[in-house]
């Protein structure tokens, strides 16, 4: 009987060593998979981040002839963004954009796929799971952004508006045989407006923050600066009568002479400096007598040709380019300032 006992002992002693041992292979598994899928899902963040950035640096990439994206220059800003990425293979390493990966649904869009996978980088590399046969994973992320016309612009505005030919903001033609004018010099105003504007007052942000609504200081400060808050289409702004020539050519100046390329009476096209002198305005109804009411119907870009002379008869005049400036997009087909947006 104890012989009896003790080999049944035997065999549930040998049994539960079985279970024991399925117990722990079913744990590791469970441990594999959290410590894994964590680091699937940090990858998988990263890749989206990678993403997003090099698409939208693609879709900035915008013809300032037509408003198109050039291809060639898109794929060489998606690569260079998604490369300042990093994304887990074994550890965090730079994520590589291949050009066959970057594609362009529409003329403004620019879609990018970036992975970890045995041609792009390598495939993400798995730690624990590794006991259980999975010793890498391909992973992938896409993302597709657009140069949209804007429906607002939240960043150096300059305080003049462009009015365009019977009120269609979409006649403005690119190329330096075409200058418009964005500032009436004397003689030029009508009743008293010589297309200077007023931006709404209290604006915290930028180099004119706490300045007044209206004024010549203020003015002056806009034309160097530019307005640090948002304008959108469809809003009243008012006009800042008087010719203001000295604030004027004192805020056009600070322009010109924070650029790197000054010299005066060349084309966009030979233009080699930071930007400075490319001014954002708001595109507007044609004012009424005295300070008035005028509408912002889209936006618009103008490189500034002439170096500001200061005489009271003399229009500030702009070359017109399409631009990408910071803002929100969605806005009319008129606005020929864009702004970036991810739509997928």
């Amino acid at each position: 009987m104890k012989g009896l006992l003790a080999k049944v002992h035997s065999r549930e002693r040998g049994v539960v060593i079985i279970w024991i041992a399925f117990f722990m292979i079913t744990m590791l598994g469970f441990v594999a998979l959290g410590i894994d899928v964590a680091k699937v899902m940090a990858t998988r963040t990263e890749l989206q981040n990678a993403a997003d950035a090099a698409a939208l640096a693609g879709a900035s990439a915008v013809d300032v002839a037509n408003g198109n994206i050039v291809q060639n220059t898109a794929v060489g800003r998606a690569q260079a963004t998604a490369a300042d990425n990093k994304a887990f293979v074994n550890e965090p390493l730079p994520v590589q954009l291949l050009g066959s990966d970057v594609s362009f649904p529409t003329t403004r869009q620019c879609k990018v796929t970036v992975r970890r996978d045995a041609g792009a980088g390598g495939e993400m590399v798995t730690h624990v799971a590794q006991v259980l046969g999975i010793k890498s994973m391909s992973l992938t992320a896409t993302a597709t952004a657009e140069a949209s016309p804007a429906k607002g612009i939240c960043n150096k505005l300059a305080p003049m508006g462009a009015i365009p030919a019977a009120g269609n903001p979409t006649d403005f033609i690119p190329g330096c045989a075409h200058q418009y004018t964005l500032k009436q010099g004397q003689g030029g105003g009508t009743e008293g407006n010589y297309q200077a504007l007023d931006f709404p007052a209290p604006c915290n942000d930028g180099a004119c923050a706490g300045y007044s609504q209206t004024g010549a200081n203020t003015y002056r400060c806009l034309l160097g600066n530019g307005y640090g808050c948002c304008i959108s289409v469809g809003q009243k702004l008012q006009t800042e009568p008087g010719n203001m020539t000295g604030p004027t050519r004192q805020g056009l100046q600070d322009l010109w002479d924070g650029d790197t390329d000054r010299r005066s009476n060349i084309c966009y096209e030979n233009y080699t400096g930071n930007n400075n002198r490319i001014v954002n305005v708001p595109v507007i109804s044609a004012p009424a007598n005295g300070r008035t009411d005028v509408t912002v119907l889209a936006f618009a870009a103008f490189f500034l040709k002439v170096r500001p002379s200061g005489g009271p008869s003399q229009p500030v005049t702009g070359e017109f380019i399409n631009l990408v400036a910071p803002g929100e997009g969605g806005g009319p087909a008129g606005s020929t300032l864009f702004s970036l947006r991810l739509v997928k």
